[in-house]
């Protein structure tokens, strides 16, 4: 599978650039590399290395080069010819995206995750099973340190292909959990459960509500006792019901007193249903168990809870609180301002609005653990 992949992205990419007036032994080298790069990829990584060892500034050449190793597994070497292609020709986002998959394989994660974030922003071309792979792998790092809602951004995109490839389940269905753990390491009955969980948020992600509906019914019905199963289908509830939603994370909790993700999303509701003091319960336990890059949210649900009981001076000081901890998101500009505002703080507020717009036009809408919610608006 991921020889293919490896081998479709390179086959992809535009053709072999004309090679008028190059040298004859490389003519030949570049023209059997090229055919034997789909049927023989051993035979066509050698035939590239003796070509680049003529022409060492052939960009196209590293690229196939690196390719055709990835596809062998020789991933030390592939990261070497993308590193050595790469500056020959730096707007190749396919190629960025490449050097990102062999730093997965090589375990130097949040490097991966700087490459393949590269190849986005310069694009991953036309091939699915290429973008698909370098998605799944930004995701599965992104799920190792918690950050399920980006991990889900990650993988979003692939719904316009209608992709839901065992890989792609598999994050979706640890995101769906809360789940932080390698696949590799989940035992066979969790894997069911992260199976059953990916298959019906897909669907819903996917826009298939009916089918999602079910799936989180059967996955109920099969696994009602596993941890992260009620948070699940909480948040596919999100946007439908938000008393139903706020039933499956209390179950959560109840359950699995640890599960911060519902934590955090249960005092969300709780203030909207009017049970700010609950929020608060809510959000200060969340603040001890999430990981630092939540701790801002857990504040912010506090300072959203204490203006619902009418105590913006206290809210003023957890929405301060948030900020230094978050001071480049928006959200927590946002969150003061109003507590400045209805504080009578006017410039204070005015400050922190400008902030908020500035800060707005630089970043994505705020997304909670698991699923974009637009909390705050």
């Amino acid at each position: 599978m991921r020889s293919t992949f490896a081998i479709q992205a390179v086959l992809a990419m535009a053709p072999l650039l004309a090679l008028a007036q190059a040298p004859s032994g490389f003519d030949d080298l570049a023209r059997g590399a090229e055919a034997a790069l789909d049927s023989d990829p051993a035979k066509a990584a050698a035939l590239y290395k003796q070509a680049l060892a003529l022409r060492p500034d052939w960009p196209e050449g590293w690229f196939y080069y690196g390719g055709a190793l990835y596809g062998l597994g020789r991933y030390p070497d592939a990261l070497a010819a993308f590193e050595k292609g790469i500056p020959l020709s730096p707007k190749n986002g396919t190629a960025w995206a490449f050097a990102g998959l062999c730093r997965y394989e090589l375990g130097q994660y949040e490097e991966a995750l700087r490459d393949i974030g590269k190849g986005e922003e310069l694009g991953l071309g036309a091939n699915t099973g290429f973008e698909t792979a370098a998605r799944q792998r930004a995701a599965l790092i992104l799920i190792r340190s918690s950050l399920f809602d980006k991990a889900m951004a990650q993988l979003q995109p692939l719904t316009k292909y209608q992709v839901d490839s065992p890989p792609v389940v598999e994050a979706v269905g640890l995101c769906a959990l809360a789940d932080a753990r390698p696949p590799a390491k989940l035992p066979e009955k969790r894997r069911a459960v992260v199976d059953m969980a990916g298959k019906a948020l897909w669907a819903a992600t996917s826009h298939h509500p009916k089918k999602a509906e079910e799936g989180f019914k059967t996955l109920l019905a099969a696994y009602p006792n596993e941890p992260g199963v009620h948070y699940a289908r909480g948040l596919f509830l999100l946007d439908l019901d938000q008393a139903a939603a706020l039933a499956e994370f209390r179950q959560e909790i109840a359950a699995n007193p640890s599960h911060w993700p519902s934590l955090l999303v249960a005092a969300f509701l709780e203030t909207r249903q009017g049970a700010p003091e609950r929020a608060i319960e809510y959000a200060a336990a969340a603040k001890r168990l999430a990981p630092p890059s939540y701790r801002w949210l857990s504040d912010a649900e506090t300072g959203r809870a204490l203006l619902a009981m009418d105590q913006p001076a206290k809210a003023i000081a957890v929405f301060q609180e948030s900020v230094h901890l978050e001071p480049g998101n928006a959200q927590t500009h946002f969150y003061l301002e109003q507590a400045y505002r209805l504080a009578g703080r006017k410039a204070d507020a005015l400050h922190e609005k400008a902030e908020f717009v500035r800060l707005k036009s630089l970043e994505d809408p705020l997304s909670l653990p698991g699923i974009a919610t637009g909390a705050g608006h």
